[in-house]
């Protein structure tokens, strides 16, 4: 309770007073704040299974799935956070992680790089927005055109947000190496230079972007959700407007070990989605267990963030299609090469 505490409070301190500090008071509070946001790991229990997930709202899908499911009757199981993509890679690599939602790409880069890992499922169809003020009742921007003629903040470089945008700015005719970006290693910093004024427009994940909204009002400012990155990606490659963002990564280990609880944890998942649906108060609660943003942020940011528990071997040419994007924009992101269909997982 204490460090929930004091996470929430760090946000209030940072965003209400951002404006009025100077360029070293500012990048000593972004600094204090952040610290206060790094939220320790839940402690892990001896002899149970560890499922992770990344510090954004799809997590809580496994955290309803452990507390309501039936697999927890198989195999009991904690729910992780990790905090980058450095600390999921290193994970992955060194075996400490055989379970984890992963940003799509990341499945696939592995798998070509003879890792023994599967892709389950997946668990977000996309959560990722450009935020921007209203002036005169209108946002900022209308558009990627107008997009990139302002400056805009992205977490992490070169991870799934930043890509994105790099390829609809591609598909759109557009100079991605001219806009004016900048670059933050944490969502949260990206959300403090933007409240701050120092850039125009942000690329921000749920729930960050619903809680740019909520401190934006506290300050009688009006931040808009300018732009919908999936609708952007549906519109430019004339499919539905979902990105197959993030899903369920097994270790081949894993899945050998843990055959029966996989093929409830799949039940388990999709039961989750349509719970999370129902009892919107209750999910938002019990993500604040394990995410550091307040629970009306996260409440806010919940039906934004395109929940889905599908199947990866079920979308495979559709998930297929969007590697072939990635790997045309840089093939190192999917390990050099298009991965073929033996990385999804088929029971």
């Amino acid at each position: 309770m204490e460090y929930k505490r004091a996470r929430y409070n760090a946000i209030l301190i940072c965003t209400r007073s951002i404006i009025m500090l100077k360029r070293r008071q500012f990048i000593t509070a972004t600094s204090a704040a952040l610290t206060a946001l790094s939220f320790p790991a839940r402690a892990q229990n001896a002899g149970k299974l560890t499922l992770w997930g990344p510090p954004v709202t799809p997590s809580v899908l496994l955290a309803i799935a452990a507390r309501e499911g039936k697999a927890k009757d198989i195999s009991p199981f904690d729910v992780q956070i990790w905090r980058s993509p450095d600390q999921l890679r290193a994970g992955l690599l060194n075996g400490d992680i055989a379970a984890s939602i992963v940003p799509s790409y990341v499945a696939a880069n592995l798998y070509n790089q003879g890792r023994k890992v599967k892709l389950f499922n997946i668990m977000s169809e996309g959560l990722n927005y450009i935020a921007a003020p209203v002036e005169d009742g209108k946002p900022l921007i209308a558009s990627l055109a107008d997009l990139a003629q302002h400056s805009l903040v992205i977490p992490f470089k070169n991870d799934m947000p930043d890509l994105l945008l790099q390829i609809l700015y591609k598909k759109a005719g557009l100079d991605f190496a001219a806009a004016k970006v900048s670059y933050t290693a944490t969502p949260p910093e990206a959300l403090v230079l933007f409240l701050s004024g120092k850039v125009d427009c942000a690329n921000l994940p749920e729930p960050l972007m619903s809680l740019v909204q909520i401190k934006a009002k506290e300050k009688d400012k009006e931040i808009a959700r300018a732009l919908d990155v999936q609708q952007l990606w549906g519109e430019a490659f004339n499919s539905a407007p979902r990105v197959p963002l993030a899903g369920l990564l097994f270790t081949d280990d894993f899945i050998a070990q843990h055959q029966d609880f996989i093929a409830v944890l799949n039940d388990d998942l999709q039961a989750a989605v349509e719970w999370s649906k129902a009892h919107p108060d209750e999910t938002a609660k019990l993500a604040a267990e394990y995410l550091p943003f307040p629970p009306e942020a996260l409440a806010a940011g919940i039906p934004h963030s395109r929940f889905s528990a599908i199947p990866a071997a079920g979308i495979e040419a559709e998930i297929l299609n969007f590697y072939t994007e990635m790997h045309a924009l840089n093939a190192k992101i999917t390990g050099g090469k298009v991965p073929d269909a033996g990385l999804f997982y088929r029971g």
